[in-house]
């Protein structure tokens, strides 16, 4: 079977779960590429101003909820856009299928999901268009298409908000998360094991902070850190730029002797480290987030986004992490309370058992197939 997976180069989270997928189908004997939407349209400068400007938004939190809740609830912008690609997009699109021959497109974001099936059938493709919802919790109102085949979404709660937006129930499946590889396949490790694989002290409670892929995050409570009067090492991991990296240190050379921080940046062994903390902080970035659920590992919201809202929801509702959006004063609250006493954590990993989540890019990937042929 040939499959295009479509994925928007603006982000890790709708690119990693294009990947995982892929891995696996390939891994299944199935012919699986890899494009960019905005390539695959011939529409690279569009593109790069949705990356440039998604990423500024992440710089400003603020203004992004403003922006994401606006085009969340008016969806006459996406139809709007939808209407000229399929007049001026449509000779590509034409083209692409018949270089391709795909049997399915498998998309990761809103973007492809609605414009892609749109314009199958504006030209009368019959190749079937899927999505996999990467908001989890929710599907948002921009994704929310009747041209698909399959919506796919891996929590009840994004089932249930794609329902009530108006997605038709025949097209919705619940299926597993998409963990990609080398953390469905990371090595079992203690926490002293994967601290000492890491080189950081094996008995000395571990607080990570995630800046993620994109090296957007904030600096605040590795700051308010100087009042903690637990001894404990920080490590802070993400693709962190030369100017973040610089006040880093110099936050890191103002802390007490009793904070130790250790600024790895950008890693590809995340499982290694988040197996190595007692608690991971950061923005509530979906990937991380589940791998976190998946590795046992409770989660301090620092930062939200207007996507993953519903994140900070679930976590609060099975108790495997706190939100504590922009609330500097909560986080240093719980930092405080887990480090001074870290058996405290034993209850919150019995939490973990709670979560519904089933964890299988394999068996995404084999879903997607035989509903395919079901097709």
């Amino acid at each position: 079977m040939n499959i295009l997976c479509v994925y928007v180069d603006g982000g890790k989270g709708h690119y990693i779960p294009a990947r995982a997928v892929q891995e696996q189908l390939m891994e299944m004997g199935h012919n699986a590429i890899l494009v960019d939407f905005f390539e695959f349209l011939n529409i690279k400068f569009i593109g790069k101003v949705n990356k440039y400007v998604w990423r500024k938004l992440l710089e400003h939190s603020s203004i992004e909820m403003k922006f994401s809740k606006k085009n969340d609830q008016n969806t006459k912008e996406i139809e709007s856009v939808a209407r000229i690609l399929n007049v001026t997009r449509k000779k590509r699109f034409l083209r692409m299928i018949e270089k391709y021959q795909p049997d399915m497109i498998f998309t990761t974001h809103p973007y492809p999901d609605y414009f892609l099936s749109s314009l199958a059938v504006e030209t009368g493709s019959s190749v079937p268009v899927t999505y996999y919802a990467t908001d989890v919790f929710t599907v948002p109102m921009s994704a929310v298409s009747n041209n698909l085949k399959r919506l796919y979404v891996a929590t009840q709660e994004g089932y249930d908000s794609a329902l009530e937006r108006g997605q038709k129930k025949e097209t919705l499946r619940l299926c597993p998360f998409p963990l990609q590889k080398s953390c469905m396949n990371s090595r079992k490790l203690t926490k002293k094991e994967a601290r000492s694989l890491l080189g950081l002290k094996e008995d000395l409670f571990t607080l990570q902070i995630n800046f993620g892929g994109e090296g957007v995050g904030a600096t605040s409570l590795l700051k308010s850190l100087k009042d903690i009067p637990s001894r404990m090492q920080v490590v802070i991991i993400g693709g962190i730029e030369d100017k973040t990296r610089r006040e880093l240190d110099k936050i890191t050379e103002s802390l007490p002797s009793n904070i130790e921080v250790h600024i790895a940046g950008y890693v590809t062994n995340v499982n290694d480290y988040i197996l190595a903390s007692d608690i991971i902080a950061g923005r509530s970035g979906i990937n991380t987030l589940v791998e976190a659920f998946y590795l046992r590992r409770p989660f301090l919201i620092t930062e939200l986004v207007y996507t993953v809202i519903s994140s900070a929801d679930y976590v609060e509702k099975y108790k495997v992490g706190w939100n504590a959006d922009h609330d500097i004063e909560k986080q240093l609250s719980i930092v405080t309370q887990y480090a001074k006493t870290p058996s405290l954590l034993d209850e919150i990993d019995r939490n973990f058992d709670d979560i519904p989540i089933k964890y299988s890019a394999r068996e995404l990937a084999q879903m997607i197939t035989d509903d395919a042929v079901e097709e």
